[in-house]
């Protein structure tokens, strides 16, 4: 039987902070996405060593030697996810790259460093 070749996705996520732990640990991509989950607190310096986007400003996502950010890493996200699961549903509000979804984000970013400095963690990394 021959296996099919699987894309690989890697998600650069906060491990410290809920909204981001939860999102990783739930997001289910379709079946031709291999999805590689990685704590940034511990992988920082991939990151740093392949591009200048700060982690500070949202997760990122790698795909094919391209790295997306924020509204952008949802957007691509969106044609990656199981449209039957409950993130995959949400992924709609980030379909297009408008006002909505860039001030949505920005929200969730905002509430990040709240919930973050509540549990007295630091929201910079």
């Amino acid at each position: 039987m021959k296996t099919k070749n699987k894309e690989k996705i890697v998600l650069f996520y906060d491990e410290e902070c809920p909204f981001c732990k939860n999102y990783a640990k739930y997001l289910k991509l379709k079946d031709n996405f291999d999805l590689d989950i990685k704590d940034i607190r511990i992988n920082i310096n991939s990151i740093k060593d392949n591009t200048n986007l700060n982690i500070n400003n949202g997760f990122i996502v790698l795909h094919k030697s391209t790295y997306y950010q924020g509204t952008k890493a949802l957007e691509f996200l969106n044609s990656a996810v199981k449209k039957n699961t409950i993130l995959g549903k949400l992924h709609f509000l980030f379909k297009y790259d408008n006002k909505f979804s860039t001030i949505l984000y920005n929200i969730l970013l905002f509430t990040r460093k709240i919930v973050l400095f509540i549990l007295k963690k630091d929201s910079k990394i």
